[in-house]
């Protein structure tokens, strides 16, 4: 059954942990805030990380083979860390 006009849809089974990470310089850039305003309408509690309000900049869309990678990878490893519940 279609939501009705305006309603986002609920994605009442997607419980996990969402992190959006937005490069300065991704194609994604322009509209990654539509993405995470979709998700939180939707019901999900995502955490958008815009690496340009940290200091990381300039990076594409495929942030993972840029000469910075290791430390993007520790930022997402630091969130993690702090959401994910720890294993006894």
């Amino acid at each position: 059954m279609p939501s009705p006009a305006g309603a986002a849809r609920k994605l009442a089974n997607l419980k996990m942990p969402i992190l959006v990470v937005m490069s300065e310089a991704s194609y994604h850039a322009p509209y990654d805030h539509c993405t995470v305003k979709y998700l939180r309408q939707a019901g999900a509690q995502p955490t958008f990380m815009r690496l340009a309000d940290i200091g990381i900049k300039g990076n594409s869309h495929v942030m993972m083979n840029e000469k910075n990678n290791k430390e993007i990878a520790a930022v997402i490893a630091q969130w993690l860390g702090k959401t994910l519940p720890a294993k006894e």
